[in-house]
């Protein structure tokens, strides 16, 4: 799976300084969750060359390590001999053969048994995406790119497209539609069986998305963007790395007992459709002080919805310093089958949807950055970013990109 939680190398050019020279760019960030959780490391090299007035090339490569501990259930009871090991396996099976729901290998006898472990992950990740874009003779602007990455149980392509006209020849207001598609491959983990346990096999993931912007001038001073986006995702869309806890009855005595709790695989709808507005402003208060304030909103067809709401400031302090704070509130609404893992009954019935996925619960959260923007020389800048991320349902992590755009 994609486990960069958050890409953010893109934006290590933390004051958003205009780049309209060839350049190329180096960036680092290094991610971490607290409770030793997810660690990440990324390095990308990006590089823009234009070619005359009408032709501009991009390209860009990364390569990131992630390594930690993945939060999902897990037993704690101890396998007492060899006869109980048996038996837990034949209760496995018992109860796979009972749903058709993926149960996982790891049963406990006891519904107390169970509690949330760190399951150590490794991974690496590359990537490279590459674009074109072509200016016609009024300006209008076209581009076409293409993506792929690879990590060990994950791989993606994708191709997107985009096209920005402008509404006349004072070029104070535009339009922009864009759209790209993705065909991705997963493992996943197969019904338990007393032969092979849990095997993997990979699956499709297929994502569409469609955008649509405004772009209009008011004043030499504002400048707004308004976006509305669609999205559209088929295949296996749950995340293997999580289970949950199910309730079987393999007795068939109409009623739950204490030991008829059996871990399960994290299992979501194979189709997601989702869309949502951004608007976000560009005011100069000054020649040297600017804000940057947004609002997003999100809903899917899953029950979740979210709203993002806040601003970055760009403040020149001299000729060589400029230095980006920024800050962001987040609420969203929980998916129809999260449940929380903390709650007083964590478990599920023995077929349905079911996730705990804390990304996909009712939450809260808050956003810190200060971003510095140093330029050395007339044609290379420093650049560096400091974040911190906070839920309310205890989530939080910290990340820091260090990096360098060299204009040629």
């Amino acid at each position: 799976m994609k486990k960069l939680p958050i890409t953010l190398l893109s934006a290590a050019a933390v004051a958003n300084v205009a780049l309209a020279e060839d350049h190329i760019s180096v960036h680092y960030l290094s991610y971490e969750e607290y409770d030793d959780r997810v660690s990440a490391n990324d390095t990308m090299v990006s590089i823009e060359k234009s070619i005359g007035l009408d032709w501009t090339l991009n390209a860009e490569i990364s390569y990131d390590s992630v390594s930690g501990a993945s939060p999902a259930w897990g037993p704690t009871t101890p396998i007492a001999s060899d006869a109980d090991q048996v038996n837990r396996a034949l209760k496995t099976q018992q109860a796979q053969n009972k749903t058709d729901e993926v149960i996982r290998a790891g049963y406990d006898p006891h519904r107390s048994g169970y509690e949330i472990q760190k399951v150590g992950l490794e991974d690496t990740r590359k990537s490279i995406s590459l674009s074109a874009t072509y200016r016609d003779t009024l300006r209008n602007e076209w581009t076409l790119g293409g993506n792929a990455s690879q990590e060990e149980d994950y791989e993606s392509l994708g191709i997107n497209a985009k096209g920005l006209i402008y509404a006349d020849s004072t070029k104070n207001r535009s339009y922009s539609l864009g759209g790209s598609v993705l065909f991705d491959q997963t493992q996943a983990f197969g019904k338990y069986s007393l032969a092979s346990s849990n095997s993997q096999s990979w699956e499709d993931i297929f994502t569409g998305s469609l955008e649509a912007g405004l772009s209009q001038t008011f004043t030499p001073n504002l400048y707004s963007v308004f976006t509305a986006y669609t999205g559209y995702r088929s295949g296996y869309l749950s995340n293997h790395y999580l289970t949950v806890l199910r309730e079987v009855d393999i007795n068939d005595d109409g009623k739950i007992d204490d030991d008829e709790v059996f871990l399960g695989q994290d299992s979501r709808p194979d189709t997601r459709l989702s869309g949502g507005i951004n608007i976000q402003a560009f005011y100069s208060l000054s020649d040297s002080l600017k804000i940057r304030p947004r609002y997003k909103w999100f809903m899917d067809d899953w029950g979740v919805m979210s709203h993002q709401l806040g601003g970055k400031l760009s403040w020149r302090v001299s000729e060589w310093l400029t230095l980006a704070p920024g800050y962001f509130w987040y609420t969203q609404d929980a998916a129809d089958f999260y449940r929380d893992p903390s709650s007083a009954d964590p478990s599920f019935a023995s077929s349905g949807y079911a996730t705990s996925d804390l990304r996909l619960g009712n939450f809260t959260a808050n956003a810190y950055e200060l971003g510095a923007s140093i330029k050395v020389h007339k044609k290379l800048r420093l650049n560096a970013l400091a974040a911190y991320y906070e839920q309310s349902n205890g989530f939080e992590a910290q990340w820091w990109a260090v990096g360098a755009t060299y204009e040629f």
